[in-house]
Order: C-alpha cells, then sequence, then structure tokens
C-alpha cells in the first residue's frame, strides 16, 4: 500500500493501540507464571471499546477479558495482542474459539507464541475461522520478546531466564575485603531490589551468601510478594536454622550437586524442597527448577556463585548497583572467573540502559560473550 497521510494516522494509531496492549500485559508481572504476560485491546471504528491482561494461571486470557469488556461492540472490531492467541484448552478454553464467536474481524498480533502447543496453531485457527490476522513480528516482536524473555527462553532452551544482580564500587568490588558489603548500595538502590524481587519467580544465591550474611531474601521494602528462594550448594552442608529455609515465609529450594545426610533431613523438615543435581551441576539445577515453573530468577549471588554462571553461559542479563566508592585492591571482585586473554573475549552487555538511583548508578543490559 503506498504511503499516504491517511496512512501515515492508521499505523500511528496501530502503535498505539499496541502500545497499550503492552502496558497491560506489565500488570501481570510476577503473577503469571508459568504463563506468559499478554495484553490485549479490542478497537471498533476507531474507539477502544475493550481491554484486558492475563493476571495468572487459571484466570482469564486477556484476549478474552477485553472481549467481555467489549460486548457487542467486539463484533467487526480489530483486537490488538501482544501474543498470538492460545487454540489449545487448558485450565482455560482456547482462545481463538472466543475470538471467533464475538464476530472480531482482524487480529493484529505482535509476536506468534513459542509453546509448541500453539506456535501458529492459534493464527491458522482464527484464519480457518474467517478472521484476518496481522502478524507483525517485524514491527513488534522484538518487544514481545523482550517482555516475555523468561517464557520464550524456556520453551527455546528448556532453561530459565537469570539476571545477575550486584551492588559494586567503581573499582568493581563487591565487599571489603573482610567481607563486609553492608552497604555499598544506598537505600533507595536496595528498595529497587525489592522492587525486583517482587516480580520475579525465585531469588537465587550461594551457600557462601547464606553462611555469611544470614539473608531472609523477603520483600520489605516494597510492596508485592515474596519469591521463592533458592539456595545453590556442591557439598548440601547448610545450616538448617539460617533464616532462608523458612519455608513458612516462602517456598524454598536447595539445588545441590549431591546432598548432605546430616542436613538433607533436617532441611527437609523445615519444608524445604531439595533437587540434587549429581554431575550435571547448575544447568540442571536450573532445568528442573524451570520445569517446576520458575522462569524468572534473579541472581543475588556472590562472586563464586557469580562466575560459574557466568562460564557456563547460564546468565542472560547483568544488573548493577554502581556506587560512588573505591575500595580497592585484595577485596572480592563482581565475579570470580578467570580473565580472558584478550579483549575481544571479553564478555559484554548490550541493550544497555542506565539511570541515576540517589548516588548511584544503576546499569543494566543484555549478557553476551565477546565474538557472539
Amino acid at each position: 500500500m503506498p504511503w499516504s497521510p491517511a496512512c501515515g494516522v492508521f499505523f500511528v494509531a496501530e502503535d498505539r493501540y499496541m502500545d497499550m496492549a503492552f502496558e497491560l500485559a506489565e500488570r501481570g508481572r510476577g503473577r503469571t507464571h508459568p504463563n506468559p504476560l499478554v495484553g490485549a485491546v479490542v478497537v471498533r471504528d476507531d474507539e477502544i471499546v475493550g481491554r484486558g491482561y492475563h493476571r495468572g494461571p487459571g484466570e482469564p486470557h486477556a484476549e478474552v477479558v477485553a472481549l467481555r469488556e467489549a460486548g457487542a461492540r467486539a463484533a467487526g472490531a480489530t483486537l490488538y495482542c501482544t501474543l498470538e492467541p492460545c487454540s489449545h484448552h487448558g485450565r482455560t478454553p482456547p482462545c481463538v474459539e472466543a475470538i471467533a464467536a464475538a464476530g472480531v474481524a482482524r487480529v493484529v498480533v505482535a509476536r506468534r507464541d513459542p509453546n509448541p502447543l500453539v506456535d501458529g496453531r492459534g493464527v491458522a485457527a482464527l484464519e480457518a475461522a474467517g478472521v484476518t490476522v496481522d502478524l507483525r513480528e517485524a514491527e513488534y516482536g522484538r518487544r514481545a520478546r523482550r517482555q516475555n524473555a523468561a517464557f520464550v527462553k524456556f520453551h527455546e532452551t528448556g532453561l530459565p531466564h537469570l539476571t545477575y544482580k550486584a551492588a559494586v564500587s567503581l573499582d568493581g568490588k563487591v565487599a571489603a575485603a573482610g567481607g563486609d558489603a553492608r552497604w555499598i548500595s544506598c537505600l533507595e538502590s536496595r528498595r529497587v531490589v525489592h522492587e525486583m524481587r517482587a516480580v520475579a519467580d525465585a531469588v537465587v544465591v550461594g551457600a557462601g551468601t547464606v553462611r555469611r550474611d544470614d539473608p531472609e531474601l523477603t520483600v520489605r521494602l516494597s510492596e508485592g510478594r515474596h519469591p521463592v528462594r533458592v539456595v545453590v550448594s556442591r557439598s548440601g552442608r547448610l545450616d538448617p536454622a539460617a533464616k532462608v529455609f523458612d519455608a513458612t515465609v516462602a517456598p524454598t529450594f536447595v539445588v545441590s550437586e549431591r546432598l548432605d545426610a546430616e542436613a538433607a533431613p533436617l532441611l527437609r523438615a523445615r519444608g524445604v524442597e531439595l533437587i540434587e543435581t549429581g554431575p550435571e551441576g547448575l544447568a540442571e539445577g536450573l532445568r528442573e527448577l524451570a520445569r517446576r515453573g520458575l522462569l524468572d530468577l534473579l541472581c543475588e549471588g556472590g562472586p563464586t556463585l557469580g562466575a560459574s554462571l557466568l562460564t557456563g553461559g547460564l546468565i542472560d542479563r547483568v544488573t548493577l548497583f554502581i556506587a560512588p566508592v573505591v575500595i580497592g585492591g585484595g577485596a572480592p571482585e563482581l565475579f570470580a572467573a578467570p580473565a580472558v586473554g584478550a579483549v575481544s573475549a571479553a564478555w559484554r552487555l548490550d541493550e544497555v540502559e542506565s539511570r541515576r538511583v540517589c548516588d548511584d548508578v544503576m546499569l543494566s543490559g543484555r549478557l553476551r560473550r565477546g565474538g557472539g
């Protein structure tokens, strides 16, 4: 179609409707796992007549919520949705049936659903029902993938999406020489971390962090629910009295290469779930967490766990709170990993975002290995 002023206005409106759908989808963050975030907007005669987002497993999907709000006005309308409508029976009926029954004329989809139960079947079912489908991955696919990065990664690899978070000094230290790390970052930065915990499926630390800091890993400085807590160990030798193992506060997992005969029964008695990985180690532990619906992980581990994740290629994003302090040589560094031989082989951040949080700088980006 050749460009015209009217055509330009049309696509600006399309972007606005899809922007609203993405914003609606975000309202479900932290509550939908293992389902994806989805938002939907119904438009008829240039008027928004229905809005919806997925609130959680067992709840109506975004498309159904939007169609219910639109009512009879959905007939002949256009539905904008951030992910391909489902075509299978799960806890709820297929969305494609509700869309066709409502008489929707056209559906604009930001991205295909990577779930093999859907993945193109939703589009095909809508077209078979006489509904026009515009799959707009060129325009919206990247945004849709990022919004559901954890869901997409799980269906592509079987692994969860992992964000590695740390507070660091200007010279890249995460603690003083004696191990003291309270507090490198400012109070507002710590509040942001608690907000991150509140929307993650689980927060992950290593056994060393538990022994040194005895953290609760709960949400106290912001609103929201406590995440699942995960402690990673090689030996399984852990103190069952540690605060993080109070499973009455939130579910707690231990992921360990082997279980300790003395600690294991005491941990189970506290309600802790134990995952023994054997020689396959960390990757298998993360895969098992994903099988249990924990797809979006926030790791707050120390340099040793960080190095294992880094060298294993298991970190997807890095978020750093860089404080205006210098600690000096000999203190623990961000990753206890061997240095690369050339800068070109270093790990790098893409799609970097930064903002100031009190006196700190919050820096976040997608991690990749140099040359990748």
